[in-house]
């Protein structure tokens, strides 16, 4: 079924910026100009890291190596500013400390959208639907911690998503755009599962992704799904029983380069995406 008529346009997605707000800007802005595609809006899968200042840092669940201030500050100040609006989740490396003081989500700075816990947004007549966080068996039952208990409690307790979330974005319904951190579990083609021996987090394909991502999925029916923490790019399908299946575009790290980015069109014909690892298409 086509999408409702919409006017086309163009927005960007994009995997874990891990604070390096600064290349993601760029890389995307020399694409814009090189494709001659202008974008309304970027989509951002979490790991984005929105820093302010130490205190924000110290709030962050990571090993002490891989914290690092990183460029938002910039943008909160105003000395640089996003040239599109940005809306991103949460992974499982952000500052809860100051994104769970809105946890149904809020604006950070100029063109700049924390999505929340669990939330649907009107994006351009799209639908798009995020859910931060990453699944740990033993506290999905449980609810959030307050932040009263940072500093007492590991900052790794405020990285998951919950039940709540799940049923949350269940209530929404449908969905045009899912955007998740994890993947959904089950996408890996059967020609593609020797790729995925000894990755990151994942020691084979049974256990890439998480089962509530695919239940989303299912649920939801998104044309696509937006996920990156596994810091390795890949394209996947989920069909359904009845309707169009859901394409999955699954995203590298922006330090990893090209394959932490995809452009999509969309019109009344559907979402397709423009961009193959960073390399335009004909349109």
């Amino acid at each position: 079924m086509p999408l409702p008529s919409l006017e086309s346009f163009c927005f960007a997605a994009v995997g874990d910026v891990h604070g390096r707000m600064h290349r993601m800007v760029s890389f995307l802005q020399a694409w814009s100009k090189r494709a001659r595609h202008e974008l309304d809006f970027v989509l951002q899968v979490g790991d984005f890291e929105p820093h302010r200042d130490e205190a924000d840092l110290a709030t962050m669940a990571a090993p002490a190596r891989h914290k690092h201030l990183g460029d938002f500050a910039d943008y909160h100040q105003k000395r640089r500013h996003f040239p599109w609006p940005v809306h991103f989740i949460g992974g499982n490396h952000e500052p809860h400390g100051y994104l769970d003081t809105e946890p149904r989500g809020f604006q950070l700075a100029p063109n700049c959208h924390y999505l929340g816990r669990s939330s649907a947004v009107d994006l351009n007549g799209l639908s798009v639907v995020g859910v931060s966080g990453i699944h740990d068996a033993a506290s999905f039952q449980k609810p959030h911690p307050p932040l009263s208990l940072l500093g007492s409690v590991s900052n790794k307790a405020f990285t998951f998503f919950h039940e709540e979330d799940i049923e949350r974005a269940l209530a929404f319904g449908r969905a045009d755009v899912l955007v998740v951190h994890d993947w959904p579990s089950g996408i890996i083609a059967t020609q593609d599962r020797g790729a995925f021996a000894q990755q990151r987090r994942s020691p084979d394909a049974d256990a890439v992704g998480n089962e509530y991502a695919r239940l989303l999925t299912e649920a939801l029916q998104p044309r696509l799904v937006l996920c990156g923490h596994l810091h390795k790019g890949y394209r996947g399908v989920l069909a359904h029983t009845s309707g169009p299946p859901s394409q999955v575009c699954c995203l590298a790290s922006v330090e990893q380069g090209a394959e932490a980015f995809a452009v999509f069109q969309v019109s009344s014909l559907g979402i397709r995406e423009i961009t193959h690892l960073g390399t335009p298409e004909p349109a």
